[in-house]
């Protein structure tokens, strides 16, 4: 896909966008009867669609504010790391490490996780549970192909990459983390985490964000060595993952 096609695909979803508030309206509407009506089931109903409209909206918008033309350097690199840095993370890493990654892959809602103060569960953001995961989705070191294309927007989307999250879980889950082995997630995913706890470990991302994600972090007042290139973080990991792992969580 060239860059040709990036104004007429931006428009597309800005028609998408403007659906969806007509969408919105109506179900603000239908709660408004229902509350009229004392109809309590109706209530519910609506105010759960409401919210995860909300939430789509939310994701929509980030994208239409952040879509750019294509860059030919930035495809190659995404193609290099979605074809060759799970192999190289699996090597980076010892094999009875625990660290988990988490990728997301709309950068503008990579900026709201950090504003928020942590990764959080559906539960912890008060999102209906009956559409999402209770847990966060994570792949352990052996094989993070899955957390690697959740982190790539798609080199045809002219969309910026994403980002990953890498951080220890919490002590009573790291048995099931290391019994994933090759699998491609942890099963039943793991507990959230705050970026100001040690067993955070930081965040990898492309060139093009890292500055932006890096002032992100220090708006919240966090630390901004926490941003790695994925090359940086192979070099991090390398030089430190063990020396963190004795560390966190003892």
């Amino acid at each position: 896909m060239n860059n040709e096609s990036f104004p007429r695909i931006k428009n597309n979803l800005e028609e998408t966008y403007k659906s969806k508030i007509q969408s919105l309206a109506k179900l603000k509407e239908n709660l408004i009867d229902a509350e009229r009506e004392g109809d309590t089931r109706k209530i519910d109903i609506y105010v759960r669609k409401i919210s995860n409209s909300l939430a789509g909206l939310s994701v929509l918008e980030s994208k239409i504010a952040n879509m750019r033309p294509n860059n030919e350097k930035d495809i190659e690199n995404r193609i290099d790391i979605l074809d060759n840095y799970a192999e190289k993370i699996d090597n980076a890493i010892s094999d009875d490490d625990k660290v988990v990654f988490h990728g997301n892959s709309n950068i503008g809602e990579v900026e709201k996780i950090i504003k928020s103060g942590g990764l959080k569960t559906p539960e912890e953001r008060g999102i209906d549970e009956k559409s999402f995961a209770t847990e966060i989705d994570v792949t352990a070191k052996k094989n993070i192909k899955s957390t690697l294309d959740f982190a790539d927007s798609g080199i045809n989307s002219f969309m910026p990459y994403g980002a990953i999250f890498v951080f220890y879980p919490k002590d009573y889950e790291k048995e099931k983390v290391l019994k994933t082995g090759t699998s491609s997630e942890v099963l039943g995913g793991v507990s959230g985490v705050n970026f100001s706890e040690k067993r955070f470990i930081g965040i990898i991302t492309t060139e093009e964000n890292k500055k932006r994600l890096r002032e992100t972090l220090i708006g919240q007042y966090l630390d901004s060595n926490k941003v790695f290139t994925h090359e940086e973080f192979l070099n991090y990991a390398k030089e430190n993952m063990r020396k963190n792992e004795n560390r966190v969580g003892k």
